[in-house]
């Protein structure tokens, strides 16, 4: 179910201004009548109307006095929702720019290195970064109870799109099928081999496997990543993969 407050905060509307401007929607029109509505300080009310007036989203009529508010049209939002994505959009340019500017260095160049990520929100941010790797491929080796799993859909989601349109392709070892809903939602054309005996059962550690690094993701639990940075160590990583995913089934 639609949350308006998490809409409207993703609008970059504060608290004090969703309140007035819900309590608009619901028939308030003065400023009295808004800090009857939501409980919120004279000063605070009227501050929020006024960047809300200066925002788009209401207007107002009457003397100086005893003005009324009203909402203008809800395509406002529609409006700023494009913004926000073209801005968006215009800072990854940006970024991507600023990356080709300072990564003088390719992978293959770079010493050997290890990261320790902890903190639900790290582990995260380190995983996205993986979407921006520079062979568009990644081996994963996924336990029943990986990360991804036990966080629920909403980040899954959000990395899983970001994959597709970057066209990044997965190679997946799974310990175990998952229902063919997410199969459809998820792995469209994506290779899945199921791993022998059980073996996803002894583990609970995701890996993902890439350019030169192989990154480890704990369980939600533990909530950390360890990132391995090293030709070497990916080389022996790919090798057991690749034993691994021959003794593998298939996803019938």
């Amino acid at each position: 179910m639609l949350d308006p407050r998490a809409l409207l905060a993703q609008l970059d509307l504060t608290e004090s201004e969703i309140d007035v401007y819900l309590a608009l929607l619901k028939g308030a029109q003065s400023a009295r009548d808004i800090v009857v509505a939501t409980g919120r300080s004279r000063p605070t009310v009227y501050y929020a109307l006024g960047s809300l007036e200066r925002r788009g989203l209401l207007s107002k009529t009457g003397l100086e006095d005893d003005n009324l508010y009203r909402v203008e049209s809800l395509k406002r939002l529609q409006t700023m929702a494009r913004q926000k994505q073209a801005a968006f959009e215009s800072l990854q340019d940006d970024v991507g720019a600023f990356v080709r500017q300072f990564q003088t260095r390719t992978p293959a160049d770079r010493k050997p290195g290890v990261a320790f990520y902890e903190g639900i929100s790290a582990v995260q941010n380190v995983i996205m970064e993986t979407v921006y790797c520079q062979a568009r491929q990644i081996d994963t080796i996924v336990p029943n109870r990986s990360f991804f799993w036990q966080l629920g859909l909403e980040f899954f989601e959000k990395y899983v799109d970001l994959r597709h349109t970057l066209g990044v392709k997965t190679h997946n070892l799974w310990s175990e099928p998952v229902e063919q809903d997410i199969i459809d939602r998820f792995y469209d054309k994506a290779e899945i081999r199921v791993m022998p005996g059980g073996l996803g059962d002894r583990f609970r550690s995701t890996v993902f496997i890439y350019d030169d690094s192989v990154l480890y993701i704990s369980s939600l639990a533990s909530g950390y990543a360890l990132l391995v940075r090293s030709v070497e160590h990916r080389e022996l990583m790919r090798e057991l993969y690749g034993v691994v995913w021959g003794l593998s089934k298939p996803l019938q």
